[in-house]
């Protein structure tokens, strides 16, 4: 029910010289100005990239050979980041990676958080080196060019005044959720609320199986098509309403619609806060890629050729 969302591309196209003095015996897949990076570092990336392609792509040897070499090109800008981080001291803790993989879980009901890893083919620990590589990219990104990625009220101003097409929110409602396995279960839950036998939010802590059900089952507040397609059932039930069960591959859920709010226009003040992550984003976006194109052409880059041709 979440997307996980990474910061920046990480997709460069690289000119690294195949020095044949490696051996095949060597676990070293590439050198960067006499850093080594291990075939098993590459293999991780490889692997990921792989199991994002389809069954005619993976049969298809030159379209494999650019997965190949786009992962190899990837793990080299990583390891750069993971080399300048470590220069300048920065590191990540374990409890802020954590801490982000927790809200990501939270976001799911019970099972679809290992259901999303089994489809996109990856285990919690590649979870977790992916999240930590967003944050020590977004680390020397704020330490490297703080002044450069600073966003004026002015740029503010004038972005909201040339974008105002972005500033309209649609209508959105404030929902509670319970989640259970069948609908006659459903059904008898939702003849207990009408019935005034117990209270919504007192249903959704004892049944639900959904990780809101601690908060009563608040989803929050949400536009149509922002969450999954079950969700836009909220958008024809009045305040109070609790709607029939709805199936999901998540399980069959009742809905209770607390607060609705029409489409609004979002004035300056209001949008300020979402323009300047937007701006900075897009500075920031604009000079990571040129930092690495930049340490990337200067560097001396080398692959381990028959290590690199090995791997099929």
């Amino acid at each position: 029910m979440t997307a996980l969302r990474f910061g920046f591309l990480l997709a460069f196209t690289l000119l690294v010289a195949c020095n044949r003095n490696f051996n095949l015996g060597d676990k070293t897949i590439a050198k960067i100005d006499g850093s080594s990076i291990s075939v098993n570092e590459f293999l991780v990336k490889y692997n990921q990239l792989k199991s994002e392609q389809d069954e005619v792509s993976r049969s298809n040897p030159k379209v494999m050979e650019g997965v190949k070499l786009r992962a190899l090109n990837e793990t080299i800008v990583v390891h750069i980041i993971r080399e300048e981080a470590k220069r300048r001291g920065l590191r990540i803790p374990k409890e802020e990676i954590e801490g982000r993989l927790a809200s990501w879980k939270d976001g799911y009901p019970t099972g679809g958080f290992e259901e999303m890893l089994r489809r996109q083919n990856i285990t919690e620990g590649i979870l977790k080196l992916r999240i930590e590589e967003q944050f020590l990219i977004q680390k020397v990104i704020d330490e490297v060019f703080y002044t450069e990625t600073l966003v004026s009220d002015e740029e503010m101003q004038s972005y909201h005044k040339t974008h105002e097409k972005e500033f309209y929110q649609p209508a959105r409602v404030h929902a509670h959720q319970i989640v259970v396995p069948t609908v006659d279960e459903a059904n008898k839950i939702r003849q207990e609320i009408l019935a005034g036998k117990i209270t919504f939010q007192s249903a959704a802590r004892k049944y639900s199986l959904s990780p809101d059900a601690a908060k009563g089952g608040d989803i929050g507040f949400f536009s149509r098509n922002e969450k999954i397609p079950a969700f836009n059932n909220a958008f024809n039930l009045h305040v109070g309403d609790v709607s029939q069960p709805i199936k999901s591959r998540y399980g069959v859920h009742l809905l209770k619609v607390v607060e609705k709010q029409l489409r609004t226009k979002l004035t300056y003040e209001q949008a300020k806060a979402d323009i300047a992550k937007r701006l900075k984003r897009i500075k920031q976006a604009r000079v990571y890629k040129e930092w690495v194109t930049k340490l990337l052409k200067e560097g001396k880059i080398y692959r381990n050729e028959p290590l690199f041709q090995s791997i099929a």
